[in-house]
């Protein structure tokens, strides 16, 4: 990655927040559309991932498909794909990193790590951003910080008690025999499974019932893969289906796990917190009107409340539809970086010849009204 000396002014035309693959995504493009940006990450590229569990796999199948203009599910540009660079179908969180890694590398982007942004404050069409190296200014950002390192904390009483499903290195460092998973959608599906392989016995408590749950959008029910996993192994687990977790509590070295309908488990050993993540967005709220907790935004991405702030990544929703995987959100990297090149008077040949491999290959969902509907998008 790019050294600090590079940037010493540290005023850019767009900070992109965050090097994950929406960072990464959407800064490809500003790359090629020749637009002065950093991209600012708190730790290293692709962080997020390296920090999954080890045996923790993507849900979303990657396969080379580009040559017939179907790219890869996981793929964050159109010429590349994932599946043809690590050679496997779902990768770990560490093999996708690398992915990440090597199309920053490709593609020369200007990231900075170790960056951590304390706040954003915007004044006179200027954006500054304080971070732990000091300020930096721009007049557009992109948030693309996602969720993973933000994990969930207040979804039940003594939830400190718990082991968080992103603060597992190897669900085979897990001590003890008995294991309480709370929380039943895809984390503690993907807890439960890994957990029963390696020989452990599982209570699995779903606040609602995933397994019965389908529907057409895959941001609101269990994917193939992890139905695929679980089919063979659910008779053995202890599995309880509408049972919501109000408090947990530890007393004479046991773990007591209380729920809504005045039920208790029990066990030895520290429940495991599967109940997901908070939004990054905590930062920059300020920034965002809110609608039943997903930001407000315009047809472009940008905050119906800052002009010149956009969002990328899973926590963008339209509607109904929330674009909460790589495929559906990489549709969107292209109308935000489209709208900036327009307000940056990028010659209109240049954007047309840039974003016309995006249209061709299906990186390109403008719109937006056939997300009022039920069908996948």
């Amino acid at each position: 990655m790019e050294t600090p000396n590079k940037f010493q002014d540290k005023e850019f035309d767009v900070i992109i927040v965050g090097a994950g693959p929406a960072g990464i995504g959407v800064g490809i493009l500003l790359q090629r559309l020749g637009i002065n940006h950093i991209i600012l990450e708190k730790h290293s590229v692709g962080a997020s991932f390296r920090k999954w569990p080890k045996e923790t796999r993507f849900i979303s199948p990657s396969f080379t498909g580009n040559f017939f203009k179907m790219p890869d599910l996981n793929a964050i540009s159109p010429n590349t794909s994932p599946a043809f660079s690590l050679l496997t179908e779902h990768p770990s969180g560490t093999e996708y990193a690398e992915y990440l890694l090597g199309v920053a590398e490709y593609y020369e982007l200007p990231i900075q790590e170790n960056i951590e942004v304390k706040d954003v404050q915007k004044k006179k069409k200027v954006f500054t951003l304080n971070t732990s190296k000091g300020a930096y200014r721009s007049r557009v950002v992109i948030w693309a910080a996602g969720e993973y390192q933000y994990p969930k904390t207040a979804s039940f009483k003594g939830d400190h008690l718990c082991t968080h499903y992103s603060e597992i290195a190897s669900f085979s460092d897990m001590k003890g025999k008995e294991q309480i998973v709370i929380g039943a959608y895809e984390s503690g599906f993907d807890s439960a499974v890994n957990l029963l392989e390696i020989g452990k016995k599982v209570t699995l408590l779903d606040g609602a019932d995933y397994l019965e749950l389908v529907n057409s959008d895959s941001s609101y029910s269990l994917s193939p893969c992890t139905r695929d996993r679980i089919k063979d192994v659910i008779e053995d687990i202890s599995y309880h289906k509408e049972t919501r977790v109000k408090e947990v509590k530890f007393n004479k070295g046991k773990y007591f796990v209380k729920t809504t309908k005045n039920k208790t488990f029990t066990s030895n050993n520290k429940p495991i917190n599967c109940t997901g993540f908070d939004s990054s967005l905590s930062l920059v709220e300020e920034l965002f009107d809110f609608q039943k907790g997903y930001p407000l935004l315009n047809d472009f991405d940008e905050s119906t409340k800052t002009k010149n702030l956009f969002l990328v990544g899973p926590q963008v929703k339209h509607s109904d539809a929330l674009f909460c995987f790589i495929y559906k959100y990489r549709q969107r990297f292209a109308i935000v970086a489209e709208r900036i090149a327009k307000r940056k008077k990028i010659s209109r040949e240049k954007v047309k010849e840039t974003l016309q491999e995006y249209k061709e290959n299906n990186f390109y969902l403008k719109d937006l009204s056939c997300c009022d509907n039920e069908c996948a998008c």
